[in-house]
Parts: C-alpha cells; sequence; structure tokens
C-alpha cells in the first residue's frame, strides 16, 4: 500500500514511460521513412544544414534574413516531401497521450492532470486488489433486495430504510471534504456494507481525493509485520493516516493484540485530529461487544465521532 506521495511519484514515473515510448516509436518511424524515401531523408538533411546555417550568422551577429529565408524554405520542401511520401505534416512527430504535457507531466509549471487520472487508475488497481468487491457503484446497491416487510427496530422496512441510507452515501460522496463526518456501517454478514462502503470510495476518488482501502484483518497482520521486522519498508500505516478518506472494513475479523490496540488508537485519533474521515464496516451490532473487544479508549474515539448506520435484511450472497 503506497503513501500518496509514493502513489504520486508512480504515476510520474508512468507518464514519463509514456513520454519515451512515443518517442522510441517515433524516432523508429522516422528512421523507416527515411530509409524508404531519400528525397524526404534529403531534404532533412537541407533543413538541418540551413538550420546550422542560421545559428552560424547569428553568433557572428551579422544579417541573418538570408539565412532565415532558406531554412523557412528547407522547411517548406520538408513539408512537401513527406507530403509526397504519404505523411501528414506532423506524421512523424512522437504522439503523446496527454495534448496537455506531451507526456511531461507538468503543464504550466504545475502537475498536470493526467498524472492525477494515473495515480487514480492505480490507487483503483490497488484497492480492487486488496478488497473482496471490484470498486462498486452506487447504481449497482440494489435496495429493492431488501425485505418490504416492517422491520420493528425501524418502525419501517428495511427496503425504505436503505433508500435513505444510500441518498445519504450518494450526498456524502457527492459532497466529501476534510470536514465529512467518519461512517460506521454495522450488521450481520452480506448486507452490503463493503458495498456501500466501496461505492463511496469510487465516487470520493473520482473527485480527486487519495482513497485508501483495507480490511481490519490485513492492516493488523501487516502492522504486526512491521512492528517485528526493522528492516521492512512497507508504509500500510502512515499510508492510511495520510489517506483523504480511509475504507477500514469488517472490523471484528482481526487478531487482537496489545499492539494492535495500540495502533488502532494511533491511526483513529492521528485522523481525528487532522481531520480525514474514515468509513468503518463492522459485524458487531453491541455496543457492549465492541468495547469489550477494543477497550473503552478505542470505542470510545471510534463510536463517539462517527454517523452510524445499522444495515438491516438478509444475507444478499444468498439471495
Amino acid at each position: 500500500m503506497r503513501t500518496k506521495d509514493e502513489l504520486f511519484r508512480e504515476a510520474q514515473r508512468h507518464v514519463a514511460g509514456r513520454r519515451q515510448r512515443a518517442v522510441t516509436e517515433a524516432q523508429r518511424q522516422r528512421a523507416a521513412a527515411l530509409a524508404a524515401h531519400p528525397e524526404l531523408a534529403a531534404a532533412e538533411q537541407a533543413r538541418t544544414q540551413a538550420g546550422l546555417a542560421l545559428a552560424m550568422a547569428a553568433a557572428r551577429g551579422g544579417d541573418t534574413g538570408a539565412a532565415r529565408a532558406r531554412l523557412e524554405a528547407a522547411g517548406q520542401a520538408v513539408d512537401a516531401a513527406l507530403t509526397a511520401a504519404g505523411y501528414a505534416p506532423d506524421g512523424l512527430a512522437p504522439r503523446y497521450r496527454c495534448p496537455l504535457c506531451q507526456d511531461t507531466g507538468l503543464y504550466r509549471g504545475t502537475p498536470c492532470r493526467c498524472v492525477a487520472e494515473v495515480a487514480r487508475k492505480l490507487r483503483r488497481e490497488e484497492i480492487n486488489a486488496a478488497s473482496p468487491l471490484a470498486l462498486c457503484s452506487f447504481s449497482s446497491f440494489e435496495v429493492d433486495r431488501y425485505p418490504d416487510t416492517p422491520e420493528p427496530e425501524l418502525g419501517g422496512t428495511p427496503r425504505a430504510y436503505m433508500a435513505r441510507v444510500l441518498k445519504y452515501c450518494r450526498d456524502y460522496a457527492a459532497k466529501f471534504s476534510a470536514q465529512s463526518p467518519n461512517l460506521l456501517f454495522m450488521g450481520g454478514a452480506g448486507l452490503g456494507k463493503t458495498h456501500m462502503a466501496l461505492a463511496i470510495a469510487d465516487a470520493v476518488l473520482e473527485r480527486g481525493y487519495d482513497v485508501l482501502y483495507t480490511s481490519s484483518a490485513a492492516l493488523a497482520a501487516q502492522l504486526g509485520r512491521e512492528h517485528f521486522d526493522r528492516d521492512s519498508e512497507d508504509t500500510w500505516l502512515d499510508a492510511c493516516k495520510e489517506a483523504d478518506l480511509l475504507i477500514l472494513d469488517d472490523l471484528g475479523t482481526e487478531h487482537i493484540t496489545a499492539l494492535t490496540i495500540s495502533v488502532l488508537y494511533e491511526l483513529i485519533n492521528t485522523r481525528m485530529l487532522c481531520h480525514r474521515p474514515t468509513v468503518y464496516t463492522t459485524n458487531i451490532t453491541d455496543q457492549a461487544i465492541f468495547e469489550a473487544r477494543y477497550t473503552e479508549k478505542v470505542a470510545s474515539r471510534m463510536l463517539g465521532n462517527c454517523r452510524m448506520f445499522k444495515f438491516f435484511g438478509q444475507d444478499q450472497r444468498l439471495a
């Protein structure tokens, strides 16, 4: 799992690689064209010589008018030779993917939007590899799969209730910012908690924010490896602390140790102090069990700063 800085640097390398491939392919095509069309090669050579003559004239400080005219004529001759050979005037130029920065990664002195697009793609791949589902969308969250019979705890039907939860989460993602609240999705297995969390992740990621996903079991295991392997270069905890939005999935499945509790508190507290929202999901629905598992200190930090939603219905995976 990469931090935001690591992901950005990787995206820059991808863009630089695209530029190098474009230049290499253009050089290959140009060499083939010059070999196949001697008249084009001659025109190119004449333009090169005209350019050198202009540079020498400018260096001597003399009149460069005639030299400029010869260079212009040489350029027109190259264009004519390209046309005669079946090429457009820019037919042998590199084909860059980004028209703004020509795959340099910079546009008007700032990182180009193409780098951010690559970074989002890399983060999506990372989330898809780590999560049990591919990144989901709100449109694929099927409210009609929830029961339409009254649920005493709700005072209504799970279907109507989940429709309201879906609307809230859509609005949450559409208006996401550092001031957005933390969310806690709780309920039995297969009720759509992870789907909803990943739909939020997908929409927030599309808006340009950095989003990380990890299951609590994977996070706890990785943190244990980092703690005992001093030579480890993994930066999971830093990445989880820094992400604009963290999806911490399936709380309650991790192996609990004193280290897990300590690091979980550090993570939650850091994100809270830095105003970086987190979406939690868990099968634990009893607050007393939650506190017993994570200690009152961690539970209060988590539950006291969350907008909580309990998911109702039947296991969607068995429907």
